[in-house]
């Protein structure tokens, strides 16, 4: 199992790879895990090969491409070693250890798209491109997995019709992420969870807190997640004197960062161009419900939402505000959509997604 994004913090991915890895095990099979080193996250035979440089990209983003860490070998030789049945690699795209590992070994290879566009995107551009790596893509790889139907939509032009294509949707550990019975408190909690970057909407989230405290003085935002766009995010916090309304707490991870989702009454998702968001189902796992951007995998994994009106254009702060507003006032609006969705992420299990995961190896071998 390979991996490319900054393991040193939280996120989709890195949490994509520790419980898929978690459940493969206890299916039977031995995983060695291939990623960036500083890991903070307690995965399975894990080997630090390559260093994360991070960059900007256009959408507000910043991503990942990874070097090697040993000048003396080469990643690919050091997997080619290793005498693996499958290598199964995320979001092959990302350079160069990536593309060293796939192009230079020998084993059957899977690739997990994680990454995804809105239509409005600027992103968008990269489009026409696509096709003209299909055959190199597929020549290299014998499956892939997308995490969203429209995960499919934007990478499925990379695959010849020799390459087996599948959705397999993330999840979200039942047993972990669950409701805990809480004290009426006069304070409505609010949540924030991710990169502190600029396609997550922190920025947008904290504009449309100080439009809520004129008239609701009764909350406090959370903030948990670090990134480049802290820093201004504190600023922000400071020049419109939101320090009683707004904390940063900065990465936390592991059973003290579920006890936040648990403590919440509202999680805030003012995501842009999501391919998922396990966040949203931590949350909703957990009986938070949630109010966002209406981005097209929102739209995909909670269909049947009691209230979709609770996700608002892109970057729309009036409607952000509007919406919050609408749920912090309505206990009866939160209760609904907590009972709806505790009953919807039982759709969404690790157990599942490594046994469909299971299956497409056996396919492809």
């Amino acid at each position: 199992m390979i991996f490319s994004s900054d393991p040193s913090q939280a996120g989709g991915v890195q949490e994509h790879v520790f419980y898929l890895t978690k459940e493969l095990k206890k299916l039977g099979h031995k995983v060695d895990i291939f990623g960036p080193e500083n890991n903070i996250i307690p995965y399975l035979n894990y080997h630090p090969i390559s260093k994360v440089v991070r960059l900007p990209i256009p959408n507000g983003n910043w991503g990942n491409i990874t070097v090697k860490n040993d000048e003396k070998h080469e990643v690919s030789e050091i997997i080619e070693k290793g005498k693996f049945d499958i290598i199964h690699i995320h979001e092959p795209y990302i350079p160069f250890v990536n593309w060293d590992i796939y192009k230079n070994t020998s084993a059957i290879k899977v690739a997990t798209f994680h990454t995804a566009w809105n239509n409005d995107s600027i992103i968008n551009v990269i489009n026409p491109f696509l096709p003209l790596f299909k055959e190199s893509f597929s020549k290299y790889f014998k499956a892939a997995i997308f995490v969203s139907k429209i995960g499919k939509k934007k990478w499925q032009y990379l695959c010849e019709k020799n390459v087996i294509q599948k959705i397999i949707y993330n999840a979200v550990d039942n047993k972990a992420f669950k409701p805990i019975k809480k004290n009426k408190n006069k304070i409505i909690n609010l949540l924030f969870v991710g990169r502190l970057v600029n396609r997550k909407g922190p920025l947008y989230l904290l504009r449309a807190i100080k439009k809520i405290i004129s008239t609701n003085k009764n909350i406090k935002l959370t903030v948990i997640g670090d990134g480049p766009e802290r820093s201004n995010a504190e600023k922000y916090v400071r020049d419109n004197n939101l320090g009683k309304f707004v904390e940063l707490k900065g990465e936390i991870i592991g059973k003290k960062r579920i006890s936040y989702y648990q403590k919440a009454d509202i999680f805030c998702a003012p995501y842009i161009d999501e391919a998922f968001g396990i966040t949203i189902l931590e949350s909703l796992a957990c009986g938070i419900p949630v109010v966002g951007f209406r981005n097209e995998s929102f739209l995909e994994i909670l269909k049947g939402y009691p209230y979709p009106k609770f996700f608002v254009n892109n970057g729309n702060v009036v409607d952000l505000s509007k919406a919050l507003k609408k749920l912090i006032s309505s206990d009866e609006k939160r209760s609904e959509v907590s009972r709806w969705g505790i009953e919807r992420v039982k759709k969404f299990n690790w157990t599942n997604t490594a046994k469909e995961t299971e299956k497409l190896y056996y396919q492809i071998l």
